[in-house]
């Protein structure tokens, strides 16, 4: 891949002309590094892209610009993102056994949801309702659920399913319907999916189609999304386009972003305009054998190979990503 895409580099965040500062004063400067969030004070005020990393770091940046405007600490084990309709912010910490909710721009938690017994590994929010779905993946031979939060209250209820053991992805769709996949678990098991209808009281498996019928399984799902329109199986280096009407799902198309030195390490994120109704633009957290990572951007849904932009700026190992638009 041709890594010319400069983004707001800089060589120390406090010091360089024209970058991103962390709030300055002795409270702050007496804090440990690690142990500081910070947001710059415009932050509020711009389209986001939030990114969770591997070194248990959420990092913020202004979404057009690819700029470094802030970083969230005190995870444990970040994942995936989502975000409501009032662009609140929402983060599965995996190890931490819960999930913690910002506001737009803020730098302190507004409310945290118990997971536990279980562990979050990804999460979606119905814009219409407000329910906070969970994909429950403990890594052990526990079984997984989806848990949803009435509205994002303190009303917790999980959904099982048998023929599923761990879910790693959910999302819904704008009529309140729910799809979940266990995602890649691994190449010996075969990747599942089930759907909740509005209202309903379990989960139903669903067959998902691929676009070449001649392939029976699914080996290396990342996510599932909404994109305004249909749902997304995010799988290796493309997007397939699904519908889901009435319990049956249909193929639809393909996005293709491919970056020749680098794969997709989890969901995607898209960026959808406030006058729009389906996604224009996606971006997705990328790495490599040798450590190398990034946060590419694509169109969509027309893709291609190399990205139209990138950011590599206090990235480590991402994960999770999620647009929240200014309000």
């Amino acid at each position: 891949m041709k890594r010319f895409f400069s983004v707001a580099f800089c060589v120390t965040m406090v010091f360089a002309a024209g970058c991103s500062q962390a709030p300055q004063g002795d409270a702050i400067d007496a804090l440990p590094k690690a142990h500081r969030a910070w947001l710059d004070a415009g932050a509020k005020n711009q389209d986001l892209l939030y990114v969770s990393n591997g070194n248990a770091e959420v990092t913020v940046y202004r979404y057009w610009q690819q700029q470094l405007v802030g970083v969230l600490t005190d995870f444990t084990e970040p994942k995936g993102i989502c975000t409501d309709a009032n662009q609140n912010v929402y983060i599965a910490d995996y190890a931490a056994r819960q999930i913690v909710e910002y506001a737009h721009g803020g730098t302190k938690p507004i409310a945290k949801f118990d997971d536990s017994p279980d562990s979050p590994y990804s999460c979606w929010v119905d814009r219409a309702s407000g329910n906070l779905a969970v994909a429950n993946d403990d890594g052990t031979s526990a079984q997984g659920n989806i848990a949803i939060w009435s509205a994002a209250s303190g009303i917790r209820t999980t959904y099982t399913d048998s023929a599923i053991t761990s879910f790693q992805f959910c999302a819904f769709d704008d009529h309140g319907n729910l799809l979940a996949t266990n995602g890649s678990v691994d190449y010996r098991n075969t990747t599942m999916f089930a759907w909740l209808p509005k209202g309903g009281a379990k989960l139903i498996n669903v067959r998902v189609p691929q676009p070449n019928p001649s392939y029976r399984k699914w080996y290396s799902v990342l996510g599932i999304q909404w994109d305004g329109k249909y749902f997304v199986i995010d799988d290796y280096d493309a997007m397939y386009r699904e519908s889901l009407i009435h319990g049956q799902v249909y193929y639809v198309g393909t996005t293709e972003a491919y970056a020749e030195e680098s794969s997709g390490q989890g969901p995607v994120g898209f960026y959808t305009p406030p006058d729009a109704s389906q996604a224009t633009q996606v971006v997705q957290g990328m790495g490599s054998e040798e450590s190398y990572s990034s946060v590419d951007y694509w169109k969509y849904p027309a893709g291609g190979g190399d990205p139209i932009a990138q950011i590599t700026h206090a990235i480590d190992k991402p994960f999770g990503v999620a647009v929240s638009l200014k309000k």
